[in-house]
C-alpha cells in the first residue's frame, strides 16, 4: 500500500510541474500489461506507474482548463450562476466563488468555478451561499505573478479548482432559498450566527476553527499564527476530527450505550464534522483516518496505523488531481507521518504526569526539527520558537477554546432545528467561554510572538532536503544504521550549501514580479539592497508579505542592509510594514530621508551607488528617490515615478549610455521623455507593470520610443520574475521566471 500511495503521489506531483499534457492512448493500451505486472514483484513497481499515470491524466484531462477563459479575458458577460461558497467579507469588497450554469455569449465558461468580487455597498443584498444567480460580470483570465521561488500566485486558486476571476457588476437572484439542508446552508446559518454573537475579530476565528472559514482571518493573526508555529491550530485537523470523533465516544460509554451504537454514534459525528468543514485536505485525510479507525472497531479487526495512514493518501489523491500541489497536503501528511513514527519508537512505561509532559515536549522538538527541510521548500523559514508555544497552545486548543466552541455550535443547530428558545443562553454561554479561552491563547502568542526567533531557510536542493529527511527518520526510529544519525540529522540543514553570491566588483538583480508595482533586490559580494517594498492593494494584497519575503527568503536572506522606498505611493511603498516586521533592515531611505536629499554616493563592495532626487517636485512621483548604479563594466539606473518635468531636472546629473535602466512610472505616457531616453540610451530596459493593468500601463507611444532606440525591452507582466548579473563584460539577462515555470494550466 506505502508503495501504491508514493508511486500516485510521485506522478500526481510531477504531472502538475509539465508544460503540456501528454497523448494518454499509449497508456490505455499499456494497462493490461500494467495490472498483469502487479501479479510480479520485479516489475509491480512498474505497472503501478503506469496505473497511476493514467489515473492522474485522465482526471486532469476532464478538469477544468483555466487557459479556456483567456479569449475572454476583461469582457463583460452575462451568466448564469450558482454561489459554491461562503460570502467572504474584506475591507473594500466582498467575495465569493460561483459554478458557471448558463454563459450564452462564451459557451467555454460553463461548468468553471470563478471567484466574483463586489462592493457590498453597491450591490443590492440578496446573495446567499447556495443561491442561483443571473448577473452581469467583467470576467478575468487567472494570469497571476510569476516568480523564481515562489512560484505562481494563482496556483493554489487553480488546485483548489478555481479557474477564474471576476468583478460582479449587476445580478439578479432566481433562487433566493437554498435547501436548508445542504452542508453550505448550515455553514452559513452558522457564520450568520457567529457574526451576530460576536465582534469581528472572535468571530474570524471560531469560524475558522469550527466551519473552516480561514479566509475571513486578518493579516496581523495570521502573521502571528505563522512566526509561533501555531497556524495548524486554525484549520480543521486531526485534532478538531479526533475531538469530535473520541468525545461523543467516551460520552456515550459514559451514558451505558453499547459499544457498537457508540462507534456508529462517533463515525456519525465525525462524518457530521466533515460534512459541515470546508472539506480541506487536512480535514479529508483526518476524517478518512478517524473513520478508518472506527471501522477497525466495529469490525473488531486490528489495522495498522500504518496501512490508515497510507490508504488515507491514496483516497485524498484520487479525490482530487491536484491536492499534492498544495501546501496543506504536505504538511497535513508530513506531521501526521512523523507523529506516526515517534509513536512507535519513543514508547514508555512512565506514568507520572512530569514525565509525559517531558515526552510530549520532546515530540514537538522532533516534529520541529523535521519540518525543518520541508519548511525550506514551502515557506523558507522556521519558527524556532514552536515546541514551546505549541507545547501551551495545543493543550489550550483541545481542553478550554475547540470543545465548547463546537458544542455551542451543536446546541445552536439544535436549538434552530427543534425551535427551541431555551437552549440559545446554552449556545452563547459555551461560546462565550471559548471566547475567554481565545483571549487568553492571543495574549499567549503575543508573549511568544515578542520573542520568536526564526531560522531563514534559503531554498535548497531536492536531493540535499530528502538526504535531510531521511537522516532524521533514521534517527527517530531508532534505527542504529549510523551510530552519527541524530547528530547528522540536527545539523544538516545548518550546514547547508552557501549560496552564490556575487564576486567583488559584479551585482545581480533580481526583479521580482509583484503586479502593478516595483520590487528590486541588488546584491553585491557582501551586502543585500531592496529597491521599493512592493504594493498593498484595496482588497488587501500585500506583495511585500506574499511574495518579497517569500523571495528573499528562499535566497536565504533575513537581513536587508539597505531598503530604498523610492517614493510613498502604495504601489512602491505598500509592502514596507510587513518586510520590516519580517526581517532585520539595517537603514530604510525614502525622499525625506537626509541621504536622497544630498544624493548621497556610497560604495559598496566595487560598486558605487548614487541617489538622486529633485526637491523641486511638485508631487510624489518627481520627488521619487532614484538610484544610480555604477560599476567596472556596468551602469543602472532606477528610476521610481519620475514624469517628465523631474527627469528634465535631473539629466546633468544622470550618467549618459546605461546599461540597464528600470523604465520610470511602469511605461507610463507621463514619463520616458525623448529628452531622458536620448540621455541614458539604455541597452536594456525593465518595466515593472501588471499584466491588463487598470492604468493600461505601458503605453503603446512609450513602447514605441523605446523600440525606435534599439532598447531591449523586458516586462515582468510578460516575463514575470527577472534575473541578470552585471559585470566588467556588462549586464547579462540570466533567466525569466514565466520561462523557467512553464505549465499546462497557466498561460
Amino acid at each position: 500500500m506505502a508503495l501504491a500511495a508514493l508511486t500516485l503521489l510521485l506522478v500526481q506531483r510531477c504531472s502538475l510541474l509539465l508544460a503540456a499534457l501528454p497523448n494518454v492512448d499509449l497508456l490505455w493500451l499499456g494497462l493490461p500489461a500494467a495490472i498483469a505486472a502487479l501479479w510480479y514483484p520485479r516489475i509491480k513497481a512498474l505497472g503501478w506507474i503506469v496505473i497511476a499515470l493514467l489515473v492522474q491524466f485522465e482526471q486532469l484531462l476532464v478538469s477544468a482548463d483555466p487557459k479556456q477563459l483567456s479569449p475572454y479575458h476583461q469582457q463583460t458577460l452575462r451568466v448564469t450562476a450558482e454561489v459554491t461558497s461562503l460570502i467572504s467579507h474584506g475591507r473594500y469588497a466582498d467575495r465569493f466563488t460561483a459554478d458557471i450554469i448558463q454563459a450564452p455569449t462564451a459557451p467555454n465558461l460553463k461548468g468553471h468555478r470563478i471567484q466574483l468580487f463586489y462592493n457590498p455597498e453597491a450591490q443590492a443584498v440578496g446573495i446567499k451561499p447556495g443561491s442561483q444567480i443571473k448577473a452581469i460580470i467583467q470576467l478575468r483570465a487567472l494570469r497571476g505573478l510569476v516568480n523564481d521561488h515562489a512560484g505562481h500566485s494563482h496556483q493554489t486558486m487553480i488546485f483548489r479548482g478555481i479557474t477564474g476571476r471576476g468583478k460582479l457588476i449587476s445580478h439578479q437572484v432566481i433562487r433566493a432559498q437554498p435547501s436548508p439542508l445542504t452542508s453550505l446552508s448550515i455553514r452559513h446559518k452558522v457564520q450568520r450566527w457567529l457574526d451576530e454573537s460576536l465582534p469581528p475579530r472572535s468571530s474570524q476565528v471560531i469560524q475558522a476553527i469550527t466551519i473552516g472559514a480561514t479566509a475571513t482571518m486578518d493579516r496581523p493573526r495570521r502573521e502571528r499564527l505563522q512566526a509561533t508555529g501555531t497556524q495548524h491550530l486554525m484549520v480543521i485537523s486531526g485534532l478538531h476530527l479526533s475531538l469530535v470523533g473520541w468525545g461523543v465516544f467516551k460520552i456515550l460509554r459514559w451514558v451505558g450505550l453499547p459499544i457498537t451504537y457508540c462507534f456508529m454514534l462517533a463515525g456519525l459525528a465525525v462524518t457530521g464534522y466533515f460534512w459541515i468543514s470546508a472539506q480541506a485536505v487536512s480535514v479529508l485525510r483526518a476524517s478518512v483516518m478517524c473513520l478508518l479507525v472506527i471501522i477497525q472497531g466495529l469490525a473488531r479487526i486490528r489495522i495498522a496505523f500504518s496501512a490508515i495512514y497510507w490508504l488515507a493518501m491514496i483516497l485524498t489523491l484520487v479525490h482530487s488531481p491536484w491536492v499534492s500541489g498544495l501546501p496543506g497536503f504536505w504538511y497535513s501528511f508530513t506531521c501526521v507521518g512523523v507523529l506516526l513514527l515517534i509513536a512507535n519508537t519513543q514508547r514508555t512505561g512512565a506514568q507520572t504526569s512530569w514525565i509525559r509532559f517531558l515526552l510530549t515536549f520532546k515530540t514537538q522538538v522532533l516534529l520541529a526539527l523535521a519540518m525543518i527541510p520541508l519548511g525550506s521548500i514551502l515557506s523558507g523559514f522556521s519558527p524556532m520558537i514552536a515546541p514551546i508555544v505549541n507545547q501551551i497552545a495545543i493543550p489550550l486548543m483541545s481542553i478550554v477554546i475547540l470543545p465548547p466552541a463546537l458544542a455551542s455550535i451543536f446546541v445552536y443547530l439544535m436549538s434552530e432545528a427543534f425551535a427551541g428558545q431555551a437552549l440559545e443562553p446554552i449556545a452563547q454561554g459555551l461560546l462565550a467561554v471559548s471566547g475567554l479561552g481565545f483571549q487568553l491563547f492571543w495574549i499567549v502568542l503575543d508573549v511568544f510572538y515578542d520573542l520568536s526567533v526564526s531560522l531563514t531557510l534559503a531554498r535548497l536542493p531536492v536531493l540535499y532536503l530528502a538526504v535531510a529527511f531521511g537522516a532524521f527518520l533514521i534517527a527517530i526510529t531508532g534505527l542504529r544504521l549510523l551510530p552519527i544519525a541524530a547528530i547528522v540529522a540536527i545539523w544538516l540543514v545548518f550546514f547547508a550549501p552557501k549560496l552564490t553570491r556575487p564576486e567583488h566588483g559584479t551585482l545581480t538583480i533580481h526583479v521580482m514580479d509583484v503586479g502593478q508595482g516595483n520590487s528590486l533586490l541588488l546584491q553585491t559580494a557582501q551586502q543585500n539592497l531592496l529597491y521599493d517594498a512592493g504594493p498593498l492593494s484595496r482588497s488587501g494584497f500585500d506583495a511585500g508579505a506574499a511574495i518579497v519575503i517569500p523571495e528573499l527568503r528562499a535566497l536565504g536572506i533575513d537581513h536587508l542592509n539597505r531598503l530604498i522606498i523610492s517614493h510613498g505611493d502604495a504601489d512602491h511603498a505598500g509592502g514596507q510594514g510587513s518586510l520590516e516586521r519580517a526581517l532585520k533592515i539595517d537603514e530604510v531611505i525614502d525622499p525625506n530621508h537626509v541621504d536622497c536629499q544630498n544624493q548621497r554616493a556610497f560604495n559598496i563592495d566595487g560598486v558605487r551607488f548614487q541617489l538622486l532626487s529633485w526637491q523641486g517636485g511638485t508631487n510624489r512621483n518627481n520627488r521619487s528617490c532614484l538610484l544610480q548604479v555604477q560599476g567596472p563594466g556596468f551602469s543602472l539606473l532606477l528610476s521610481g515615478d519620475i514624469e517628465v518635468d523631474a527627469e528634465l531636472a535631473l539629466l546633468r546629473r544622470l550618467q549618459g549610455n546605461v546599461d540597464w535602466l528600470l523604465v520610470p512610472h511602469h511605461g507610463s505616457r507621463t514619463s520616458s521623455s525623448p529628452a531622458l531616453l536620448n540621455h541614458v540610451m539604455p541597452k536594456s530596459a525593465v518595466i515593472a507593470a501588471g499584466f491588463s493593468n487598470r492604468f493600461q500601463h505601458p503605453h503603446p507611444e512609450i513602447l514605441a520610443r523605446y523600440q525606435n532606440r534599439h532598447t531591449r525591452l523586458w516586462s515582468t507582466a510578460e516575463h514575470g520574475a527577472l534575473t541578470f548579473k552585471a559585470d566588467a563584460k556588462g549586464l547579462h539577462w540570466v533567466s525569466s521566471a514565466r520561462q523557467k515555470h512553464q505549465r499546462f494550466w497557466s498561460d
